[in-house]
């Protein structure tokens, strides 16, 4: 008789087969998601940027956790490659938002860096990685440059007059490392907050590291302008005069450098200097720019040499000129007050087109506000939010992922556009209060005037005795080489765009008494 004989599994044995079926499972499903991850990953490295986006964006919406996050940060990587830098830096900076504790905080902070190299994301794009607090010791070394000088940048234009603010921002500009492209944007703004602080010996430090490692033509231009006017508070005119004839013609600054040269000429009694650059500033080729202090230097210029009727005419010039804008500028603000993407359009058709259809009386302002490198920087990345918009259809990008990408450009557009044009409306607001403040200024010359005692306006306007300095200068603030031939020539109305820059009056001091004989071109 046979014997059955059952083989009883122990408990032990039945957990091992149950584990080893569970991980059959689970191993089988990680395959099942890691598979379509490889296949995108493959399709990247390829250079098949277009079907690679697809394949993330389809990834990143139908997973979770680590799987997630690689497929946002191939989606991210696929778009760079495919020309869609803006579209590719939203996901770069989304993943940078996650903190440090993201295992792509570090490579998606450096494209960051790397991407803004190129092209200028635009703060509203870069403001948001400052709202999650980071251990500075996270950030790595290729991005320390990029992260904290925007976080500086960020300190300092939260109010530049609070002394907390301007401490974290010089905390922050202290961290650019010396090897890296923003640097010498630093030490920029360093000089700045030294400036505001009147340690002029550290200003003059920075603003020459900026001047000596700047990587663009602009950079230099601001330090070098910055640096001429740490001089001239040092009163070291000299030195100021060096530095603002460094600013080339073709310059955006170059007007701001003749009328501030203007007061120092006027600082060192040269008054024949200070006019002459005053009439390059008055010529047709700069009429629609916004100078109008040059009238009130011009007057108070005339004053000291007791040229009244020149005094007079001066400050009808001043008043026939600007008289007429009060009103149009009133409206315009009124008009945009808290309207800031409204003002960025106003702003923006006139930098297109030099017109302007509304608030005509106004483009003095308007023009200067245009000129402003934070507006020109708004511009340029709003443009470049329009061109990849464009390009979505033409490079065949999904229905899905080029549905989610217009989103992204809309709403960086939108933020884009309100934080330039709001910096571009508190800029107007400040010209507007500077001319009302000049306009009160022509008042209180003409009460003088007209009550007859002018002397005491002359001695406020004296300045320091500054007889010590016998230099002859000549056109651009040098020097006057006085081997050079000298031409002498009646003015007749005529202006020769050549010769802006160079001219130099030739009239004496009336004033009783007096035997101021200034030589001049």
């Amino acid at each position: 008789m046979k014997q059955r004989i059952e083989k009883k599994s122990s408990p032990k044995l039945l957990a091992i087969v149950r584990k080893v079926g569970l991980c059959v499972l689970l191993c089988s499903s990680l395959q099942a998601t890691s598979a379509p991850l490889d296949d995108a990953k493959r399709v990247l490295r390829a250079g098949d940027y277009i079907n690679a986006t697809r394949m993330f964006y389809q990834l990143m919406n139908s997973s979770g956790g680590d799987v997630k996050a690689q497929a946002e940060f191939g989606l991210a990587q696929a778009l760079k490659g495919a020309g869609f830098p803006y579209g590719s830096s939203y996901f770069f900076g989304r993943l940078v938002q996650q903190g440090a504790k993201n295992d792509f905080f570090r490579p998606a902070l450096e494209s960051l860096s790397e991407i803004n190299a190129r092209i200028p994301l635009g703060r509203a794009n870069i403001a948001g990685l400052f709202q999650t607090k980071l251990d500075p010791l996270a950030i790595p070394n290729s991005a320390q440059g990029f992260y904290f000088y925007y976080k500086g940048l960020e300190a300092f234009d939260s109010n530049p007059t609070n002394p907390a603010n301007l401490v974290r921002a010089r905390a922050d500009f202290d961290r650019v490392p010396s090897s890296s492209p923003y640097f010498s944007l630093a030490q920029y703004y360093l000089g700045i907050i030294y400036s505001v602080v009147k340690n002029s010996d550290s200003a003059v430090d920075a603003f020459k590291r900026a001047q000596a490692r700047a990587t663009s033509d602009n950079v230099r231009q601001l330090a070098t302008l910055n640096l001429a006017r740490v001089f001239y508070e040092r009163k070291e005119y000299r030195a100021a005069f060096d530095n603002y004839s460094r600013i080339p013609r073709d310059s955006d600054l170059w007007l701001e450098t003749l009328l501030e040269g203007a007061w120092g000429f006027f600082m060192i009694q040269k008054h024949n200097n200070a006019l002459g650059n005053l009439h390059t500033i008055h010529s047709p080729f700069f009429q629609s720019r916004f100078y109008p202090e040059s009238y009130i230097l011009s007057a108070i210029t005339y004053l000291r040499l007791c040229r009244y009727e020149n005094v007079k005419d001066s400050l009808k010039r001043f008043q026939d000129r600007y008289r007429t804008k009060f009103s149009d500028l009133n409206r315009l603000l009124k008009t945009y007050n808290q309207q800031y993407s409204g003002f960025y359009d106003v702003v923006t058709r006139y930098r297109n087109t030099k017109t302007l259809k509304e608030f005509t009386a106004a483009v003095d302002i308007v023009d200067s506000v245009s000129r402003s490198e934070s507006f020109k920087e708004g511009q340029a990345v709003v443009r470049g939010l329009d061109r990849e918009k464009s390009l979505l259809r033409s490079r065949r990008m999904d229905p899905a992922t080029s549905e989610v990408l217009k989103k992204v450009y809309d709403d960086l557009r939108v933020a884009t556009a309100e934080r330039t044009g709001q910096q571009a409306f508190d800029q107007a607001v400040q010209l507007f209060r500077y001319l009302q403040d000049l306009s009160n200024q022509t008042r209180l010359i003409n009460l003088e005037l007209l009550g007859g005692i002018t002397d005491s306006i002359r001695t406020e306007y004296q300045g320091e005795p500054t007889g010590a300095d016998k230099t002859d200068w000549g056109e651009g603030m040098r020097p006057l080489n006085l081997n050079q031939q000298l031409e002498y020539w009646p003015f007749e109305g005529e202006y020769w765009e050549d010769e802006l820059g160079a001219y130099v009056y030739n009239i004496d001091s009336k004033c009783a008494g007096s035997s101021n004989k200034v030589k001049s071109k």
